[in-house]
């Protein structure tokens, strides 16, 4: 079990072990483990799909390009990140909702502001230091490496 919360972005993940008896090709009975991965991340009220990785992946890679952004400008006095990424779909009940990456910068510091808009409307932000990306992008990757495909009835490949 993984669980991380740092203010209102929380990601948990859990794995249930399932035992499938079967009999191999010479009639012997044999028992065979399976993974069954759960994921929940959310940004305050947005919450990412189960089995969508494209949404995971987008600030993951937002993550990764703020922090490399960082460092290369953390000696550079003032210095500013290009970065402005959102993130949209819509909520249970059907309203639209936003989530923002946009680098700022204060007293020549770099930071991540993530916001969730709603109707036009900030409903929650947070700004993040250098560590506290690198916290989240560490609590990201652990979540997204206990990911496995899994098959539908078809056969075909899909998320989680």
């Amino acid at each position: 079990m993984l669980e991380f919360n740092f203010k209102g972005i929380t990601i948990s993940a859990s794995v249930n072990m399932h035992e499938k008896g079967y009999k191999d090709g010479g009639g012997h009975s044999r028992i065979r483990f399976d993974r069954e991965v759960t994921i929940d991340v959310s940004f305050w009220d947005y919450d990412f799909r189960d089995g969508d990785l494209y949404e995971l992946t987008f600030v993951k890679s937002i993550l990764q390009y703020f922090m490399q952004a960082y460092w290369k400008r953390s000696s550079k006095e003032g210095s500013r990140i290009e970065l402005a990424k959102v993130l949209s779909h819509k909520d249970r009940h059907g309203q639209q909702e936003t989530l923002c990456f946009v680098a700022r910068q204060k007293d020549n510091r770099n930071y991540l502001q993530i916001s969730l808009h709603r109707k036009g409307e900030i409903i929650k932000e947070e700004y993040l230091d250098g560590q506290e990306v690198i916290m989240l992008d560490i609590a990201l990757g652990k979540a997204l490496n206990l990911v496995t495909p899994t098959l539908d009835r078809s056969g075909d490949v899909f998320g989680w």
